[in-house]
């Protein structure tokens, strides 16, 4: 957090390389032109691929799923291209597990295979998808499973998914305005989220992946977002606000959602720091300097929402870190912050709020306070405090009040700091603190995947988004 505000960014720029990278030139791709962006057919009945030719491996389990997985990803799109795009899939001339260590193997499109250390890569000069065998697949899989392959690989897949589309590097260097890289990367990283999809409903052979592998599969494309204050560049990737909105946008509404993604309808939240006091701080407020800031602030905002819809605002006490009597029960079970339905104080735990604030980030603990005033609110308006819907709700609105910190100009006092956003999508990812009612029950079988998708419907939407 910071207390000078930022300014939401819409990111115009150029495409260069970056973690998924792109070398110059291009197979024969399809025209420019316009692309349909909804289906125009039924599945072709096609034969299943034979397994994808990998060049080099060593037959571990990791080169094994690989296999597997680069095999039956391109046989869904072999299938599904046809109907949402009504063009015949051209298959990847080829696909390379490559040792980064070994310098006499030559990797494709780079000086020398230990440029690819740590990553994936979709090369269209020579249309081949290729990958670090001995780091990547082995450190994705030992810490998120399965899954984390699939992500990875679909993501350059996803790549030449884009490149039979027509938007490939020759496109990119015609119309930088139009791909800057951001959106090139979450365009794939959006073409991933259908693949998952469809490997989470059992449909890419020989890969399983089961709802309750979905979070550790979005845990892994998150790893690959762009360190904290990288500025929008020529280079820039996204952080990891963006890199889950992009995924969740494939997951849920499917290949033409990803193909039409535009600089005009995506909104990119990644920043650069503002000040040299903002790099001294890696962008974080003290706990007590952020419940100091916050709580005022978020009075203000949340006080304006329930009176613009009618409601009467009872504010709560500006000082949170402080033991309150309430007649709540069982009012710690809401977790390191707290809102008290019979007095509508808002408050919390110094010790609890600190293990958030100290292993997650300054934001972190800001959202679960935010959460809390979310619930004050709705209550404030009649609305329910208690249930699944008032925790979705409390976790939509923490979205919305977070994107007011955003909106606000550099003079606007209190607001985000780079890595804000990434620290939200971690807390929201890996606890369900955000989503408690006023009893400290989260809403049953919620993944962190739909908390993040709840946070992003009052980010984008406005309090309108969460239906209040």
């Amino acid at each position: 957090m910071a207390r000078i505000a930022v300014g939401l960014l819409v990111v115009v720029g150029v495409l260069l390389t970056g973690g998924s990278r792109s070398v110059a030139g291009g197979p024969g791709a399809a025209d420019t032109g316009a692309m349909p962006m909804a289906a125009v057919g039924s599945a072709p009945d096609l034969p299943p691929a034979p397994p994808a030719t990998v060049r080099g491996g060593a037959g571990t389990a990791s080169d094994r799923l690989a296999a597997d997985v680069v095999t039956g990803v391109e046989q869904f799109w072999r299938e599904q291209f046809p109907v949402q795009f009504g063009r015949r899939w051209v298959n990847i001339h080829a696909f390379y597990a490559v040792d980064p260590g070994d310098a006499t193997v030559p990797a494709p499109c780079l000086r020398q295979p230990s440029e690819l250390a740590d990553q994936g890569l979709f090369c269209p000069r020579l249309d081949v998808v290729a990958w670090d065998r001995t780091g990547l697949l082995p450190r994705l899989r030992a810490s998120y499973g399965d899954g984390a392959v699939l992500v990875a690989l679909a993501h350059e897949i996803g790549h030449a998914v884009q490149d039979r589309l027509g938007i490939d590097a020759a496109a990119q260097v015609r119309e930088p305005d139009r791909y800057p890289t951001i959106l090139i990367e979450a365009m794939a990283d959006c073409f991933a989220g259908v693949v998952v999809h469809a490997a989470v409903d059992g449909r890419i052979a020989d890969v399983q992946l089961g709802p309750d592998g979905l979070d550790r599969a979005m845990r892994a494309l998150l790893t690959f977002r762009d360190p904290v204050g990288v500025a929008i560049s020529r280079t820039a990737h996204g952080d990891a606000f963006d890199r889950a909105s992009a995924f969740q946008d494939g997951y849920r509404n499917g290949a033409g959602t990803c193909a039409g993604m535009t600089v005009h309808n995506q909104t990119f939240t990644q920043r650069g720091y503002s000040s040299l006091s903002d790099v001294m701080a890696s962008g974080d407020l003290a706990l007590d300097d952020l419940v100091g800031s916050m709580g005022p602030d978020a009075n203000v905002w949340f006080g304006n929402l329930v009176r613009s819809r009618g409601g009467n605002w009872r504010t709560p006490p500006a000082t949170l870190l402080r033991p309150r009597r309430c007649d709540t029960p069982d009012l710690a079970r809401q977790g390191p912050a707290r809102y008290c339905a019979s007095s509508g104080a808002v408050t919390a735990s110094a010790a609890d709020l600190g293990r958030v604030h100290n292993g997650l980030g300054d934001y972190a603990s800001a959202e679960l306070v935010a959460s809390r005033y979310a619930l004050a609110a709705l209550g404030a308006l009649g609305r329910p405090v208690q249930g699944p819907s008032a925790g979705r709700a409390a976790v939509c609105l923490t979205g919305a009040y977070t994107r007011s910190l955003l909106d606000r100009n550099a003079d606007g006092g209190f607001g985000l700091s780079p890595g804000d956003i990434d620290e939200a999508v971690r807390e929201l990812l890996d606890q369900d603190f955000a989503a408690r009612d006023v009893t400290g029950q989260p809403p049953s079988g919620d993944l962190g995947f739909q908390r993040i998708e709840q946070f992003r419907a009052g980010a984008l939407g406005g309090p309108a988004g969460c239906g209040v």
